[in-house]
């Protein structure tokens, strides 16, 4: 049934088009390599806002390819972000509102798409997209969502030995440290694979989980030698030092990981015919605003790297300066391999600006957080400006970005911002009727 609604649905499916044209298309289309630590701030870069993190691979990518400077997460929470990334979609149309949630099979992700077209397609690290279980095998067919191999784990809690599944119940051992072990399952992947093309998803499950880094970058960094950011309350510094050195040290690993890939990419010659994304699934907060974790609205949680390097087409060193979000990675992918965007998908096409620098479709971007509970929030940011509203769709927070990059002051009932608030209530109104969020398509709101 699901492959017959995806038919239905794709405009132009590949799948329908004759085998001669089909392998002129897949020969002209790039291979894809989406990257995502868990849990890496967008903060956290090269000559970022976080200063002393040791990234000289994330350095040559970013150098390389095109960083999106103000990218967002969909939903600072794992699963949510995660299906977000896949699909081009609010969590909410997912029905994924929180970490450890299944996705529905229904939901149709870039893999199935890009499966249909041609493309060997991969998945290895964690899922979390299956529930809550922990390691947790994810079985063969619908439930893998378009992925053909699989060398991955629902959850993982270690970072050093976890097991992981392939196509049988009977889990399987990493050695070492699980990014190292992931890495290297990754480069087999791609070097079996380099005649192309194909759609490897590599998940790290770091920088996010205990911070136990190998020994070799764990002494990179020392706790009580950090830069801070300015909106960790002097009362948590020193656990905040603990924290960020061991989140750096994660980080360190990591780019160490994102290294071995492009070296990977190049000796296999498809560096110019390959797309490499690093992204995440949301920030962390250490410590600012005396906060621990995901799940804020503030932007050391909705704030997330993003950098995409295509040779072929992308000009090296370039990038986007206004907000996007992690729903516009699969749109701007399926672009990327001359697929239409399907109806159905919420996420921009960034292709135009990145490829040819042409001005965005959008001026804003939407997240939401902690939908379902008390504590739920939707954010809107528009150039320097960010609105909160918690679950009664009052206006709980205001910011100026620009005057205000740590979110110190709270303008929601300053006076004199009565036109900025009325301005970005009727976005927001706008985006949550677009995307079915609590709205009716008429306009009024839906009753809790």
């Amino acid at each position: 049934m699901k492959r017959r609604q995806f038919l239905e649905r794709s405009i132009g499916a590949v799948a329908l088009l004759g085998s001669r044209r089909l392998a002129s298309q897949t020969a002209a289309r790039p291979n894809i390599i989406l990257i995502t630590a868990s849990g890496w701030r967008g903060q956290t870069l090269p000559d970022g806002e976080d200063r002393g993190i040791e990234a000289p691979n994330l350095r040559q990518l970013v150098r390389e390819g095109a960083l999106c400077r103000r990218a967002y997460t969909a939903n600072p929470a794992s699963s949510p972000a995660r299906v977000s990334l896949l699909t081009g979609r609010f969590p909410h149309l997912c029905g994924v509102l929180a970490a450890g949630m299944r996705m529905p099979p229904g939901e149709i992700t870039i893999a199935e798409e890009l499966q249909e077209a041609g493309y060997r397609t991969g998945y290895i690290g964690e899922w979390n997209l299956d529930g809550e279980a922990s390691p947790g095998f994810v079985p063969p067919g619908e439930r893998r969502q378009g992925f053909s191999f699989w060398a991955a784990a629902n959850r993982n809690r270690r970072n050093f030995g976890s097991q992981y599944f392939r196509n049988e119940p009977e889990p399987l051992r990493g050695s070492g440290f699980d990014p190292d072990f992931q890495t290297g399952l990754a480069i087999e992947f791609i070097q079996r694979n380099h005649a192309g093309p194909f759609f490897l998803a590599l998940g790290w499950a770091p920088p996010d989980g205990p911070r136990e880094a190998p020994p070799e970058y764990a002494a990179r960094y020392v706790a009580g030698d950090q830069h801070l950011r300015f909106n960790v309350p002097a009362a948590g510094a020193a656990r905040a030092q603990r924290l960020q050195a061991g989140y750096f040290a994660m980080c360190s690993a990591l780019d160490a990981g994102l290294g071995r890939i492009l070296e990977a990419v190049e000796e296999s010659g498809i560096s110019e015919k390959t797309v490499v994304v690093f992204t995440s699934d949301r920030g962390e907060m250490l410590r600012s605003h005396g906060l621990d974790g995901d799940g804020s609205f503030h932007e050391e949680s909705v704030r997330v790297p993003l950098v995409i390097r295509y040779p072929a087409a992308i000009p090296a060193g370039s990038a986007l300066e206004a907000p996007v979000s992690i729903c516009d990675v699969a749109p701007t992918l399926l672009a990327a391999a001359h697929l239409p965007k399907r109806s159905g998908i919420q996420g921009r096409d960034l292709s135009g600006a990145l490829m040819r620098g042409e001005a965005g479709s959008s001026e804003s971007v939407y997240c939401q957080g902690r939908l379902g509970t008390a504590e739920e929030w939707r954010m809107v940011v528009r150039g320097l400006d960010k609105v909160v509203v918690d679950r009664n769709l009052e206006i709980s927070h205001l910011f100026n970005l620009g005057q205000d990059p740590y979110e110190m002051e709270n303008l929601a009932e300053a006076k004199g911002q009565t036109r900025k608030r009325d301005e970005l209530s009727a976005i927001m109104q706008d985006w949550m009727k677009r995307s079915s969020d609590r709205i009716l398509p008429s306009g009024l709101k839906l009753r809790d």
